[in-house]
């Protein structure tokens, strides 16, 4: 497996900060892709983990992708870790706001990507693994739309908290969007949590509120962010 399962739930969720380019009239069904580079401090115990994507650069060229040699980059780029994680897909519709860490585009095997954020791990959350349906509090700042009429995938967790998809993968299951709305058949979330779609009648907004976003995913790496009440 190419992405250790916590890597790629909490990056994927920091990956979502996007650069400030005037939107598409939707980017939902656009596909990304990301790269972790990892830097270990054995003193301190951490890993720190600098996230890049694709996201409006590129989509993510299919045969340069299978193309990567994730030991070569390791070498060149002389980090302790290098996870490639995608491709991806957005459920969302356009960003109202968003940030880049750094706008500088890179190359990586001939796929241009930008970082997108960091973030820091403790040793032993990275040997534990990540669990689905575990909520993960990720710097950052975001604002995404989802528009009117068009379907919106929802985790309820057992309080009512409500997490709303923002991307889903395909790296562990073949699925595509038209899937989506059959995961209540497949998913199975923990005692008092529920998935469901709906079509809102008013475009809704999933902000992060004080450069705060508290995230989830399913077993599918199907990734979701909690939406205010």
């Amino acid at each position: 497996m190419r992405t250790p399962a916590l890597l790629l739930s909490l990056a994927t969720h920091l990956a979502c900060n996007a650069p400030e380019d005037p939107p598409a009239e939707t980017m939902r069904g656009a596909r990304y892709c990301e790269i972790f580079l990892g830097t270990a401090d054995l003193a301190a115990g951490t890993v720190a983990i600098d996230v890049y994507n694709t996201q409006q650069l590129n989509d993510c060229p299919e045969d340069a992708w299978a193309a990567l040699d994730v030991a070569a980059l390791k070498a060149e780029l002389a980090v302790d870790a290098v996870i490639l994680n995608g491709p991806r897909y957005w459920t969302i519709d356009a960003f109202d706001r968003a940030s880049l860490l750094d706008p500088e585009v890179r190359s990586f095997g001939g796929i241009d990507m930008r970082k997108v954020g960091v973030l820091t791990l403790t040793l032993a959350d990275v040997a534990g693994g990540g669990k689905p349906y575990t909520p993960r509090t990720v710097a950052r700042e975001t604002v995404w739309r989802l528009y009117a009429g068009k379907p919106v995938y929802e985790l309820v967790d057992a309080d009512g908290a409500v997490y709303v998809m923002q991307s889903y993968s395909d790296q562990k299951f073949d699925q595509d969007e038209a899937a989506l709305a059959e995961l209540g058949d497949v998913l199975a979330p923990p005692a008092g949590w529920s998935f469901r779609v709906r079509m809102p009648t008013e475009d809704l907004l999933v902000e992060a509120v004080d450069g705060l976003a508290v995230v989830v995913q399913d077993e599918r790496a199907n990734t979701y962010q909690r939406a205010q009440p």
